[in-house]
């Protein structure tokens, strides 16, 4: 991810449970790289499918606030799908 603009994780939407994975992974490189908050909800997007960055993107927070853009994207999830205990 960040590297070279070629993503090194993408999210895949059908595996709902590596999100909580694929955005600490994206968050530890947007700090290496020194994002804005701003600038974090617009590169997030780009690891992911056509259909999820269209619903990313109107999501709350989206081009403001990644802390509440991540909040919105995770309660998108099933609660089961992103359990660590499952």
């Amino acid at each position: 991810m960040l590297c070279s603009g070629r993503p090194h994780t993408d999210f895949d939407s059908r595996n709902p449970e590596e999100l909580k994975e694929f955005l600490e992974e994206f968050e530890e490189l947007a700090e290496r790289h020194g994002l804005t908050t701003k600038e974090k909800t617009k590169m997030v997007v780009k690891y992911v499918d056509k259909e999820i960055k269209k619903f990313w993107k109107r999501l709350e927070g989206f081009g403001d606030d990644y802390m509440i853009l991540k909040r919105k994207i995770m309660g998108a999830y099933s609660k089961t799908l992103l359990d660590d205990s499952g």
